[in-house]
């Protein structure tokens, strides 16, 4: 068995405005736990590229053929398209390049060396190369809550549901409704990955600066989350938040959280009845601590921050065991 004390990481990934920036945020999350710089390949816009490239990542061009260039020790794909990831895959294989693939709730599953679904909707299995379940959900190292007390601020409300353009169009009007409910909150938007040079006034609160959404969740007294990544931030450092889903594909995965315990169901976004109806259970959380407990403590449990560590020791064993599986 090779001894590998750097592990060369390849990222084929899927990002943009529709489809999100999600897959970017997990690898990234995962290039950290690994201790490397993310090299990325993107199926994506070059404003999707240079959003990548403003995160940290070295941005790669070229198709599967990059592989020979960069000869990694491991390819980690992570793109809702089985059939782009079938011709990743592929091109690994032949070149002897071992791979992970990450899904969600199953979705695109394709052939892998090691597949990793961290969705709450996955059970758990018993084959080491099936990292199923949320135990595996990849977040921020960094965010993890694990045996810390969290300083909640009275009041701060962070609406975070998703990094595309979709943010700008439908956030507004969930602010305005729940300013209206209850005044005098302390509202945080996140603003996403997409570029705009005039993003739209909100009728209470502030948009966050790029990098300061971190920082924000960690003192939130609870959120408005997206049923994706953020959601499962949310679960790991015990903010209390209602989930929405911001596209169908996601709201599965809020009902499951809310059947877990570990987030409220707000139901889909995009309409001013649905607005009100997410203003409305965000007052009615703000006005019940005890249920403000009850999902900090579910959420805690269900996703302890540790699932891109955990990732990260088998993406290690996998690139020193070399080559493909079969």
């Amino acid at each position: 068995m090779p001894i590998i004390r750097h592990v060369a990481v390849v990222f084929r990934i899927a990002a943009g405005p529709r489809l999100g920036f999600g897959h970017l945020v997990r690898c990234r999350a995962l290039a950290r736990a690994l201790g490397v710089v993310p090299r990325v390949s993107i199926r994506g816009t070059a404003a999707t590229r240079r959003a990548a490239a403003r995160l940290g990542a070295r941005v790669l061009d070229g198709g599967p053929r990059l592989l020979g260039r960069e000869r990694p020790h491991l390819l980690v794909v992570d793109d809702p398209s089985a059939i782009e990831a079938r011709r990743w895959v592929s091109a690994a294989r032949r070149r002897g390049i071992p791979v992970a693939s990450i899904h969600d709730a199953g979705l695109a599953r394709v052939r892998a060396d090691l597949v990793i679904d961290g969705s709450v909707r996955t059970a758990p299995s018993a084959d080491a190369t099936r990292l199923f379940g949320p135990r595996y959900a990849v977040i921020d190292p960094r965010l993890s809550a694990s045996g810390t007390r969290r300083r909640a601020v009275a009041g701060r409300v962070v609406v975070a549901v998703g990094g595309g353009a979709h943010v700008f169009s439908l956030v507004p009007a969930v602010v305005a409704a729940l300013a209206r409910r209850v005044p005098g909150l302390d509202i945080r938007v996140a603003a996403g990955f997409t570029p705009r040079p005039l993003r739209p006034a909100l009728p209470a609160g502030r948009w966050l600066a790029p990098g300061q959404l971190g920082r924000a969740m960690s003192n939130a007294h609870l959120a408005i989350v997206a049923g994706g990544i953020t959601a499962y931030e949310a679960c790991a450092l015990g903010v209390p938040a209602v989930a929405v889903s911001v596209v169908p594909a996601q709201q599965p995965t809020v009902r499951a959280l809310a059947r877990r315990g570990a987030a409220v169901d707000g139901g889909p976004l995009g309409t001013a009845a649905a607005a009100s109806r997410v203003a409305g259970h965000t007052s009615r959380l703000l006005a019940s601590p005890a249920a403000q407990r009850r999902l900090a403590a579910n959420g805690r449990c269900l996703v302890d921050g540790r699932g891109a560590a955990r990732v990260a020791v088998a993406l290690r064993a996998l690139a020193r065991a070399g080559g493909p599986r079969g």
